[in-house]
């Protein structure tokens, strides 16, 4: 007799069963996950350190294992060095990391080992790090800004050696709504900067089966005085293609302003050194040369393709591409990175690859020299870059969407390959870098002090963009009356971003700093005196330990428990709750 004004709800026995099973199989995975990351990959490591790379790649560390520094709490990805060759190019690399699986996205530079030399932070979604001049003198520049598809709007940065803003450029709006896009800021011979955008517009897409009143995605680029935001030259896409040039497909993209089709896609600007322009067109499958009077040149690609292919079509069958530039004006020489995919709905070869391509301009013939190919044969949807390397006469590329960057020899032979996350997860938007970049020239002084923090027994230092420091060198202070003077306690040469000394045996110091040395011996500067501190750091391990106790406990209460009571779970089982109606 069930008391006023309550309910009994029994549970039918295949609804019971079905929960209890979901309790096995959940502490089941987790038992298998806390042993596979805390004991299988380890022991496997251990036994045959050659698999790290493969299980790098696979993702079993991510899809892209990071690393946190200690002196100063930044973090950035662990890089997997899959080939290497001495040979290679020792410059600085720049990228921008952007990626689901990137726990502090933004601009970085490596060394010639991987290594983080600096990190940018507190910037939005940025592209395009690299070092450019600007009246003589160097300047790390970038894009930042708001990133919306395929496209963004933004400024651009200029950083000196010290990392300080010293010129922000926009779009020169002229009365419009245009803002700086992502894909290209180019500061040119003349001290001007060459700079993308993409504009929203009204436009007859019936050629294309649509609305005669639809929407279209325009884009073009603008060349500005970087000193007075002065608009110089102005070109649209819109003026010059038609909309059924395009071999991109969208079913619902034109119909509304809020999904405009984008039927260009402009994606890099170089400037000659007779004012000509050329652009690369990813939607057109087109590099464009255009006059400083706006009008078309040449065309090599797409439908309106002006060139005999010498290679057999080897030259031509670039598809979905980025970053056109000049290489030698004289022999006619061009670059750029060949996708081969627009999407999963746009696959137009098997892997992408850079191409190196001679043009005859008089007589409209074009021949493939060189083809770059990473060492899995990656394919990358979208994004990449190709660069050439002057002192070493290599090809550097960054394979964009896909965590990869490759150097060549100039015949094509693959040297050194890093990656930066698990390659085959980049359909998942892991890990991204817009474009790669390679360049020795950057000398990098912040005005911060070197960054150092004491975590049991052991001190840790770094100096974010600092490229002078050879070595640091440990010093402990004195007390009371002496407490101004510091005695050299040890020296380490620096060979990583962060790097540590032991204080186990100096238990007579209370007080320590670091001083960054250049190959002088001389200091480039201290960093504030660091406190002892005390770390929990083997909670974490402990924690798992514990983890994997409980999920193996509940594990095996689950198989006890069906193995004593199957009849009883067939037969079914009841269970009264009691509630307020």
């Amino acid at each position: 007799m069930l008391p006023m004004g309550r309910r009994r709800f029994e549970m039918k026995p295949f609804a019971l069963r079905l929960l209890l099973w979901a309790v096995v199989v959940v502490a089941g995975a987790f038992t298998l996950y806390l042993t596979i990351s805390y004991a299988a990959i380890p022991l496997l490591i251990w036994l045959s350190p050659t698999l790290n790379p493969t299980l790098y790649d696979l993702g079993f560390y991510g899809g892209s294992p990071s690393q946190t520094y200690i002196s100063n709490g930044l973090s950035s990805p662990r890089t997997s060095i899959t080939k290497y060759d001495p040979d290679c190019d020792k410059g600085y690399t720049f990228l921008n990391y952007n990626g689901g699986s990137m726990p502090d996205p933004g601009p970085a530079i490596l060394d010639s080992n991987s290594e983080l030399v600096w990190k940018g932070q507190n910037y939005a979604v940025t592209t395009n790090l690299k070092v450019q001049t600007y009246m003589g003198q160097q300047y790390l520049t970038f894009w930042s800004g708001r990133k919306g598809g395929t496209m963004g709007k933004g400024v651009y940065y200029m950083l000196d050696s010290s990392y300080e803003t010293k010129h922000t450029v926009s779009a020169a709006a002229q009365g419009s709504e245009i803002e700086g896009d992502l894909h290209e800021f180019e500061i040119t011979k003349d001290n001007t900067a060459l700079l993308t955008f993409y504009n929203v517009t009204p436009a007859d897409l019936s050629s294309l089966g649509k609305f005669k009143n639809g929407w279209l995605t325009d884009s073009g680029f603008q060349e500005v005085d970087i000193a007075t935001g002065e608009l110089l030259f102005e070109w649209k896409a819109s003026d010059h293609f038609q909309v059924n040039e395009t071999f991109m497909t969208h079913p619902f993209g034109g119909y509304i302003k809020s999904i405009p089709f984008d039927f260009f896609h402009i994606n890099s600007v170089d400037k000659d050194s007779k004012g000509n322009y050329l652009i690369s067109s990813r939607h057109t499958h087109s590099v464009t040369c255009i006059g400083p009077d706006g009008q078309i040149m040449w065309i090599l690609g797409g439908q309106r393709n002006q060139f005999t292919d010498l290679s057999g079509g080897d030259a031509l069958n670039f598809r979905w591409q980025h970053d056109a530039r000049w290489l030698n004006e004289e022999e006619g020489i061009i670059t750029l990175f060949d996708n081969k995919e627009g999407g999963p709905l746009h696959v137009d070869g098997p892997y992408s690859r850079a191409l190196m391509l001679q043009l005859d301009i008089a007589n409209r013939t074009v021949t493939l020299l060189h083809s770059y190919v990473s060492q899995y044969r990656t394919r990358t949807p979208s994004q990449g870059s190709a660069q050439y390397l002057p002192d070493s006469k290599h090809m550097f590329v960054g394979f964009g969407h896909s965590p990869v960057l490759s150097e060549f020899s100039l015949d094509g032979t693959l040297l050194c390959e890093v990656h930066y996350g698990a390659q085959w997860l980049h359909v998942f938007d892991t890990a991204v870098s817009y474009r790669a970049f390679r360049s020795a020239n950057w000398v990098g002084k912040p005005r911060e002090p070197p960054a150092a923090k004491i975590l049991d027994e052991m001190l840790y230092v770094s100096w974010n963009g600092a490229t002078e420091v050879e070595a640091w060198v440990l010093q402990g202070g004195g007390t009371g009356e002496h407490e101004e003077e510091w005695s050299d306690l040890d020296f380490i040469d620096k060979e990583f971003y962060e790097e540590s000394f032991d204080l186990s045996q100096l238990s007579q110091y209370s007080r320590f700093r670091v001083g960054a040395l250049d190959r002088e011996g001389e200091i480039l500067g201290y960093s504030d005196v660091a406190p002892r501190e005390s770390s929990g750091s083997w909670w974490g391990f402990l924690f798992a330990v514990v983890l994997w106790g409980v999920a193996f406990k509940i594990s095996w209460m689950g198989y006890k428990w069906f193995s004593q009571h199957k009849g009883v779970a067939r037969r079914g089982v009841s269970w009264v709750v009691w509630k307020k109606s």
